[in-house]
């Protein structure tokens, strides 16, 4: 075999070989390619599936109609009133410069709102719309309709907006809405959602997500540039709850009026049978219309800087010292530890020491020897300075909270505050002292540490009169049972009767503001709250009431009391702030007691 054979079968054996190499790699890669088709069409089909879909299908979260608050009777104190609003499509947002400056001839589209709506778009994505204006009139609408063609990406809503019809009545304990802010909008997808508006106070904000409603949404097809081709689909959103309140519109409306008399004050009806909370009130109010579509800064401020602090609900969150209201809870308690009786007597000269200190009576004179329902009647301070020392600070403590001081009385109701029943324990944590006998002196009488809102003052008083562990409750329809009180039933008739003369025998605290309507009466306790101590001087120029002191140092005045006083039905407390006496909450109490009263009476007919 020659030399040339042999080299040409060489390079044949090479070429062989690379070419079996190159088509082994070629089978190498279509097996790679074949397994990734694989992979990418049938392992993750579903997964690429639903990336394409998303990038075809953009979907629009449609915001639910809030539930409305209702009064006992049915009648709306919060709802939604049909509104029109103006829109932009995100699917247009190419276009939203051109669009604004075009609709700014049109209407009165001011350049921060211009600003605010440029800023809003930038951020937004997906095709939610952003919400250029609310309340649009009549007039605007018909503006934007007929010049549809030339604002490229405007759309004008049917929308709801929250009203309160009642405007000032009930604010308080109703609460408002307004924007989420965005800490809120990070815990929650839901409130991103534009218009939607949140609870921000009150009930508003104690039934927040019963109130709300479920969201909705439209799906559409859009192309590669995110234009809006066709809707494929929408789920309507589901309405909030209609939630039907304890409290009768009439008698809140009543209650309201009666307190606007005074600077501050505030007021609480209930209605023994079942607790269910009637009215509940705090004066200055204020309109919560302003705030869900946003609040001025110079409304803002203005109720903000108001020295009477109408954003306030007093009647909850507001903690005064109970003063004289706490002496039947120390009569009781005092009767139930056996360390006096009905025939038990202590003299007053019109002062008491401990020590060196004076106490000093309401009486100046003294009562000289009063009994427990004297003492109750005439309100003597010495009586229950010398039976409070007897029963002790851990006792009368027991007794104060078994009767819903120091609860603050509606769980979880947002901004409400607990009053203060002090005690040995809490006083060496919070001062670093020890409890004296003159501390339980003051506390006989509530003042010193003690503190009480008015709706604790209103259990306390209903809960005397039942005799019940009676809870207040702003919501429901069937009637509730509580469980009975370990006391005697015969010493809250004797409390009960005290309180009865106070109100309508001769020498009585309030007797000068009674109801004369027979079969109407009242019983009831008065009380007033040291702002400002009194000094010596003062009192030895006879000045021991504080009348002539500027508003804010006079004495807070308070009440509360039951009627009718032969089956009681209504029990009422009420704070008059800086009033000076007791006298002005007697006769707003008075006037409460009776209007619900002949309210019932009417409706009976």
């Amino acid at each position: 075999m020659s030399d040339v054979t042999l080299m040409s079968d060489k390079r044949n054996a090479q070429f062989l070989s690379r070419i079996f190499v190159i088509g082994l790699l070629q089978g190498i890669c279509l097996l790679i390619l074949v397994g990734r088709m694989y992979y990418l069409q049938i392992v993750q089909g579903n997964y690429y599936h639903l990336l394409a879909e998303g990038n075809r299908v953009a979907t629009r979260a449609l915001l639910p109609s809030r539930g409305e608050l209702c009064d006992r009777h049915g009648v709306p104190f919060a709802q939604n009133t049909t509104t029109f609003r103006l829109v932009f499509l995100m699917d247009k947002r190419d276009k939203v410069e051109k669009t604004l400056e075009a609709l700014s001839k049109l209407i009165v589209f001011s350049d921060e709102e211009k600003e605010e709506a440029l800023k809003s778009t930038r951020k937004k994505r997906g095709l939610d719309a952003v919400i250029l204006k609310e309340n649009l009139t009549w007039a605007e609408v018909s503006t934007i309709e007929l010049h549809g063609a030339d604002l490229p990406g405007i759309s004008v809503e049917v929308g709801g907006v929250r009203t309160y019809p009642e405007k000032s009545v009930g604010a308080h304990v109703l609460g408002y809405v307004a924007a989420p802010s965005e800490e809120e909008q990070e815990g929650d997808e839901a409130l991103a959602i534009p218009g939607m508006k949140v609870g921000k106070n009150g009930l508003e904000k104690h039934f927040e997500k019963r109130l709300r409603g479920v969201p909705g949404y439209s799906a559409f097809e859009v192309n590669a540039r995110r234009k809006v081709v066709r809707e494929l689909d929408q789920k309507p959103s589901a309405p909030g709850q209609t939630i039907r309140l304890t409290l009768d519109g009439n008698l809140q409306a009543y209650v309201q009026e009666t307190l606007e008399a005074h600077p501050s004050a505030a007021a609480v009806v209930m209605d023994l049978r079942n607790g269910d909370i009637l009215a509940l009130a705090s004066t200055p109010s204020f309109d919560p219309n302003l705030f869900p579509q946003g609040i001025s800064h110079k409304e803002w401020n203005k109720l903000r800087d108001n020295v009477y602090v109408p954003l306030t609900n007093k009647a909850l969150s507001g903690r005064y010292p109970p003063g004289s209201t706490i002496k039947p809870l120390v009569a009781l308690a005092a009767l139930h530890a056996g360390v006096i009786n009905a025939n038990t007597t202590v003299h007053c000269p019109g002062y008491m020491y401990v020590g060196t200190h004076k106490f000093h009576c309401i009486c100046k004179e003294g009562h000289g020897p009063v009994n427990v329902s004297q003492a109750l009647a005439r309100s003597c301070d010495v009586f229950f300075y010398e039976v409070g020392k007897k029963v002790g600070i851990d006792r009368l403590a027991a007794v104060y909270q078994d009767f819903g001081l120091g609860s603050g009385g509606l769980p979880d109701f947002p901004y409400q505050k607990r009053g203060l029943v002090p005690t040995k324990a809490w006083k060496q944590e919070k001062k670093g002292e020890k409890w004296t006998v003159s501390d339980t002196v003051q506390a006989s009488i509530g003042q010193g540490y003690m503190l009480a809102t008015p709706l604790e003052l209103a259990i306390v008083i209903a809960r005397l009169v039942g005799g019940t562990r009676l809870m207040p409750r702003l919501e429901g329809i069937h009637g509730m049972l509580f469980p009975q009180m370990d006391y005697k039933r015969e010493h809250l008739d004797l409390v009960l009767g005290g309180m009865g003369d106070a109100a309508n025998m001769l020498g009585g605290t309030a007797f000068r503001w009674r109801i004369l309507d027979p079969g109407y009466e009242m019983g009831g306790k008065t009380g007033t709250s040291q702002v400002r101590r009194i000094t010596r001087q003062q009192r030895a120029l006879g000045q021991t009431r504080t009348y002539h002191l500027p508003w804010k140092y006079r004495e807070h005045g308070l009440f509360m009391a039951y009627a009718p006083v032969h089956d009681p039905r209504y029990v009422v407390a009420v704070l008059i702030e800086h009033a000076g006496s007791s006298g002005p909450a007697v006769q707003v109490a008075r006037d409460i007691l009776l209007e619900a009263q002949l309210m019932e009476k009417e409706a009976e007919l």
